[in-house]
């Protein structure tokens, strides 16, 4: 979506663009017909007002995430905020939510969409460079067989180190959630 309406490569959406943005969403869902220009002003003032944080006007990626929230950010639910210990249930549902083509490995957009709920986490603010600079650390630091994909041995390697709680012990893959 954000490379697909930044079209002036600027790292931001700007008023028009978000415009275009939001007639293609209403296209979408077959009421483009009943806005007016005047309303589709309005909706893009409305949008920026809800979502523009810092007020300037344009929405920065981080932002736009926000207004195009696809699922609840699964890595927000408190077993990966509190809790001390991940079962192998656990890291399973988290693979399989980002596995979305159950290849047996998160690659390209899979990835893009963990990093993204995984950045807004630990950032309030973050750009499309944020992401590509997280991907390419995760990849170099995670990706133990350099195949350039996360399996779910790696994605646990991820999570236990977000997860980690310098007063508790490894977490037990080998557990199972009751």
């Amino acid at each position: 979506v954000w490379k697909e309406y930044d079209k002036d490569r600027s790292g931001y959406i700007e008023a028009d663009e978000l415009k275009t943005f939001l007639y293609d969403l209403l296209k979408r869902c077959k009421r483009q017909a009943d806005v007016s220009e005047e309303q589709m002003i309005t909706y893009t003032d409305t949008v920026l007002k809800l979502f523009d944080r810092n007020g300037d006007g344009k929405l920065q990626f981080s932002e736009l995430a926000k207004l195009l929230p696809v699922k609840e950010n699964f890595l927000c639910r408190p077993v990966f905020k509190n809790a001390n210990r991940l079962t192998t249930d656990d890291i399973d549902r988290v693979f399989s939510l980002y596995d979305r083509d159950n290849n047996g490995n998160i690659e390209d957009e899979e990835l893009c969409g963990f990093l993204k709920d995984l950045m807004e986490l630990v950032e309030e603010d973050y750009d499309e460079e944020d992401l590509l600079e997280c991907k390419e650390i995760l990849l170099e630091k995670c990706d133990l067989n350099h195949d350039g994909k996360i399996n779910k041995k790696e994605l646990a390697m991820v999570l236990m180190s977000y997860n980690r709680n310098p007063t508790s012990d490894e977490p037990d893959l080998n557990e199972e959630s009751g």
